[in-house]
């Protein structure tokens, strides 16, 4: 759980920034532009930047899924 809170933390983190920088830059765009490029951006940054810490999330859910299907097939069983 805490792995998956500190990747949303970080991609929150890229959005905020990209969206400062828009907000700060003299670029004249709407607000729902701004935040439209904002998400966009880190999104791809997200993709690149972050892949390590979403294959570890990855992996952590996949674990406790099988955990919890190898204790119901138990349960089941006895």
């Amino acid at each position: 759980m805490r792995q998956v809170l500190r990747l949303l933390g970080l991609r929150l983190l890229y959005f905020m920034l990209v969206l400062g920088v828009l907000t700060v830059a003299p670029f004249g765009l709407d607000l729902v532009v701004r935040v439209a490029i904002a998400f966009v951006v880190s999104m791809v940054l997200s993709f690149f930047l972050l892949r390590r810490e979403r294959l570890e999330v990855t992996e952590k859910v996949v674990d406790s899924v099988d955990a919890r299907r190898e204790r119901r097939r138990q349960a089941g069983k006895g």
